[in-house]
């Protein structure tokens, strides 16, 4: 029941978020400048698309390298179906990847979450080196006349800034004390689990120690310089598969800046404005990037939206259909990974 309660909450966000893009527009205006649209730039965004996760794969497949080894075609049956979690309550995405790769292969789900927690890692560091530049070299674009639902765009960019380089400084700390001085962590563990009863103290070590496994990755240096650039890579193609759409509308500025722009603010309302499947929440980011900051057309910026979250949901959908179809997944294994998430983060903290 708290799961469906979370569902309608989200879909109710996205509606607000979704009421917020398309205030200011007519239906039979959308409907025109579709049917104005060139749609031969889809083709190049789906490719772009496709690569970015042809790169995801390679990267976890590097990050497992210390605890799983694993042919890369293999990874991209629980990295599709685990995407379409962000269609489940609550975005599941982050637990239903591991769930899956654990049922998969002789890997626990500690272990294999210690991977994604890895990746969430260089993906933060990435998205803070775009923060950076922008607000380094763009910052006077960022008006705080700008608002979503009443709040400041530029104060929520800059908590979510800074919020994030919390999150990044912890993560390597936590990561190094792990990896550098694990001894002295499992004692300061042992003292705190001495308080509770021995099936609990026995999981919270186990869960460290197996952990600790996924975050062995760092030690090999090689291994993190592949991350590095499969994560570069990755950003790339995140930023780049809508700059066709930018030729499809026939946008006015068609430069790096609006592209790097768009992917803050596009960031920070998916996290921000948390929907099933981002709807809404990237439709809002558009607005705000394209119309609000860099004055395009309000109605291109609504469409040009609309059509970059069907693409990059579409194709996560067909992905994962197919390899629950031709991998014989059920939807009772996605379910349940799914109904299981409030309990495992549990277990995790």
């Amino acid at each position: 029941m708290k799961k469906y309660q979370q569902f309608i909450l989200g879909l109710v966000i996205a509606s607000i978020a979704l009421y917020y893009s398309l205030r200011n527009v007519a239906f039979e205006e959308v409907i025109s400048s579709f049917k104005e649209m060139d749609y031969i730039y889809i083709l190049p965004s789906v490719v772009i698309i496709i690569l970015s996760y042809v790169f995801r794969a390679y990267r976890w497949q590097a990050l497992l390298q210390s605890s799983l080894k694993v042919n890369v075609s293999g990874l991209f049956s629980p990295m599709m179906v685990g995407f379409m979690g962000n269609f489940l309550p609550a975005r599941a995405a982050e637990i239903l990847r591991p769930y899956l790769l654990s049922k998969k292969y002789p890997i626990t789900f500690s272990t294999a979450f210690a991977s994604i927690v890895m990746e969430r890692l260089f993906d933060m560091i990435m998205l803070l080196l775009i923060f950076i530049w922008v607000f380094w070299f763009q910052a006077d674009i960022f008006s705080s006349d700008i608002k979503f639902s009443g709040l400041s765009i530029q104060k929520m960019a800059i908590t979510f800034g800074e919020i994030g380089l919390f999150c990044v400084i912890f993560l390597l700390v936590f990561i190094y004390v792990l990896i550098k001085r694990k001894k002295n962590l499992m004692e300061l563990v042992n003292w705190f689990t001495s308080f509770m009863n021995k099936k609990w103290s026995h999981r919270i070590i186990n869960l460290i120690e197996e952990f600790s496994v996924g975050c062995d990755v760092v030690k090999n240096f090689g291994t993190l310089v592949k991350v590095s650039i499969y994560s570069m890579l990755i950003w790339i193609g995140n930023i780049l598969y809508v700059y066709p759409l930018y030729f499809a509308f026939g946008l006015e500025n068609k430069t790096i800046t609006s592209l790097l722009i768009l992917a803050v603010m596009v960031s920070i309302l998916i996290t921000v404005v948390p929907t099933p499947g981002f709807l809404g929440s990237y439709n809002a980011g558009v607005l705000i990037a394209l119309h609000e900051i860099m004055g395009e057309s309000e109605i291109k910026s609504v469409s040009l939206g609309m059509v970059g979250w069907a693409i990059g949901s579409g194709l996560v959908i067909i992905g994962g259909l197919y390899f629950i179809f031709h991998d014989q997944i059920s939807l009772k294994t996605i379910t349940r990974a799914s109904t299981e998430n409030d309990t495992t983060e549990g277990k995790l903290l």
